[in-house]
Formats: C-alpha cells, sequence, structure tokens
C-alpha cells in the first residue's frame, strides 16, 4: 500500500446509520441491513479521494476514518 493511498474505516460503535456517505460516496459505502454504514472499498482509488473527504465531513457522528 502506498503512503498516500486510502484505507477507509467505520466506527461502528459511532455510526448512526444516517447515510450521507453512501449518497456521496456510493462506490465506498454501503448501509448494511444493520441500518450502519459498511465500506466496501477499504483501499479505493485516488479519484474517490474527494467524495471520501466529503463523506467524512458530513458525517455528524465523525464515525468515517482514511
Amino acid at each position: 500500500m502506498g503512503k498516500d493511498q486510502l484505507h477507509v474505516t467505520v466506527d461502528h460503535l459511532q455510526c448512526q446509520g444516517v447515510g450521507y456517505c453512501e449518497r456521496v460516496a456510493p462506490r465506498v459505502f454501503r448501509l448494511g441491513d444493520d441500518a450502519l454504514s459498511h465500506v466496501i472499498d477499504r483501499h479505493p482509488p485516488e479519484s474517490e479521494r474527494e467524495a471520501v473527504e466529503e463523506a467524512e465531513t458530513l458525517c455528524p457522528s465523525r464515525a468515517i476514518r482514511y
């Protein structure tokens, strides 16, 4: 993994399942049957960086890390 490569995680203890992340980065996040956000691509391409950053900014519980 390169130094600047994204490594996306969601803290399920903090996640409230609001879904902003899935709306702005659907290639990276998906709400599961448990009503929590799940990362479907932990190492998305650089082209997804802006969407992941926006998802992190919009997350009201601050559960997203990259």
